[in-house]
């Protein structure tokens, strides 16, 4: 099953490098055009996988492996991711234009440079900063209560092999009161107690890993 620190890994590695992309494709809106060369293609490419990889998980991606998890981020990282899904979309746009004119479509930004150096960048790292934390500590909460849910079952089942082991000794007395009849119910009733308290010993070497 998906964690939520798998999601927070993932999440990172996809938005994380949407900011030096931004700074890569104003970097080359700069250039004048019929200047781009070979390697300007390249980052140009790069740009644009980065770009749309981190539109796409801020959008509803990331929501999706949020939901596979049952979490919900709170209300105002909520708008954090909103706020940097809103900044990237001009970009996003640009570099998904059905006529494959990035850089065209970039210099069209309005503010591209206040955008990419200003806006966007801080606010995408202000929110990976808080995503990671937010994530981490929901993980750690989800895994305490996990622990202390075993070691309640755990401690119930050691509750009711006990009983068990006492129903069986009281049993082996009748059995025994009984005589001749007794026997075969004697044997029985040994076997339960003797099986109970392996089952015990189990429980609580089990509760014993739980506690370390």
């Amino acid at each position: 099953m998906t964690s939520l620190t798998d999601v927070q890994n993932t999440a990172f590695l996809a938005i994380g490098p949407s900011r030096i992309a931004a700074l890569s494709l104003l970097a080359l809106a700069q250039v004048p055009e019929g200047a781009d060369g070979a390697s300007a293609e390249e980052v140009l490419a790069l740009s644009v996988q980065r770009l749309t990889s981190a539109h796409d998980m801020l959008g509803s991606r990331l929501d999706a492996m949020l939901a596979e998890c049952s979490y919900a981020l709170p209300a105002e990282l909520e708008a954090k991711r909103q706020s940097c899904l809103e900044l990237l979309s001009p970009l996003h746009h640009a570099v998904t234009a059905a006529d494959g004119a990035v850089l065209a479509h970039a210099r069209a930004v309005p503010d591209l440079a206040a955008l990419c150096l200003y806006r966007l960048e801080p606010a995408v790292s202000e929110f990976l900063e808080d995503m990671v934390e937010t994530l981490r500590e929901a993980q750690q909460q989800r895994e305490e209560e996990r622990d202390a849910q075993m070691r309640a079952t755990i401690a119930t089942a050691e509750g009711v092999g006990k009983n068990i082991k006492f129903i069986s000794f009281n049993a082996s007395i009748e059995a025994a009161r009984i005589g001749e009849m007794g026997k075969g119910f004697a044997v029985i009733a040994t076997e339960i107690r003797e099986l109970s308290g392996r089952t015990q010993n189990l429980l609580e070497e089990m509760s014993g890993y739980l506690k370390h």
